[in-house]
């Protein structure tokens, strides 16, 4: 595989990567409203937030401004984001394993933001190449990544496979997301210690902004990119598309407790979704492919004592 070969295929993996995660997400924030019920907490409820409560206690909550707070609802993401919090209260045993892979995955974004702005500086004219500090910084970042992303996969393999309670909620597709993300941290470790690894990542990157000739195709930084892009083309198709996922899951399910104002682009939401046909075949619902959702809430419903 020559050198502009292996330029043309990052290209292709990375325009499947924008592409396909541009349209899922657009899909996910196009989804119907959810169904409309209280769960609570909701961190932004200002001071109500750390015990369930809600604006909705107050009386004539409706006559009063809300009050919401938006540190209290950054100081629960960030815990959630970074420490996964909610796995660490109701699965602790995952919690060891997942932590240091995602931990690990953060460290990794931070040194590839340096490594993408460092590239640019150099396309300038900047001879970032020369700075000890900033190369001792990616180096540091990069091999406290792999190495605690590396572990990471490694645990939750083994737990996927030999934990009993497990068994039930792993697919094929979950075992290839670890697969492919312990091929990532493994290259990317082995090429730390066999290679220049800062050099040919600027080199690298560098062919990539100009369509340039980059290293030789078989160089361990090389292949290392190879399968980070290549796992950026996978990503939008499988589950671990769940940190979009989660965004929508908090803020428009979880925490969407706004009222329903007569008028409202909620209410218009609404209206459309209650007007939609209803196709069910269960027969008490009587249902003809006219009837919409308003009809069956309102019509009457034989009982024993009422005849049909």
């Amino acid at each position: 595989m020559s050198g502009s070969l292996v330029i043309v295929v990052s290209y292709l993996l990375l325009a499947v990567f924008i592409a396909a995660f541009v349209v899922r997400t657009v899909r996910m924030a196009k989804q119907p409203v959810h169904l409309r019920w209280e769960l609570s907490p909701v961190p932004h409820e200002k001071g109500k937030g750390s015990y369930g409560g809600s604006y909705l206690e107050e009386f004539e909550w409706w006559t009063k401004p809300r009050e919401k707070s938006l540190p209290a609802e950054l100081i629960y993401m960030f815990l959630e984001i970074v420490f996964l919090k909610s796995l660490w209260e109701h699965n602790r045993r995952l919690w060891w394993f997942s932590f240091p892979l995602h931990f690990g995955l953060y460290l990794l974004i931070v040194m590839a933001a340096v490594l993408l702005v460092s590239t640019l500086l150099g396309l300038v004219g900047v001879p970032v190449s020369d700075y000890a500090w900033l190369r001792e910084g990616v180096l540091a970042f990069a091999a406290l990544g792999y190495l605690l992303g590396g572990f990471g996969a490694i645990g939750l393999l083994a737990s996927r496979l030999s934990d009993s309670r497990l068994k039930g909620f792993t697919s094929a597709a979950t075992l290839l997301n670890l697969a492919l993300l312990l091929a990532m941290f493994a290259s990317g470790g082995f090429a730390i210690v066999a290679s220049d690894y800062f050099a040919g990542m600027l080199s690298d990157l560098t062919a990539l902004f100009t369509a340039g000739q980059s290293t030789a195709p078989f160089d361990v930084v090389t292949v290392h990119l190879g399968f980070v892009f290549l796992f950026l083309a996978y990503l939008p198709f499988s589950q671990m598309m769940h940190f979009v996922a989660k965004y929508f899951t908090y803020h428009n399910v979880r925490w969407d407790d706004a009222p329903l104002v007569p008028g409202s682009r909620l209410e218009r939401k609404i209206q459309r979704l209650l007007n939609q046909p209803v196709t069910w075949s269960a027969s008490h619902l009587k249902t003809d492919g006219k009837k919409n959702w308003v009809d069956l809430a309102t019509e009457d419903v034989p009982t024993k004592e009422t005849p049909k």
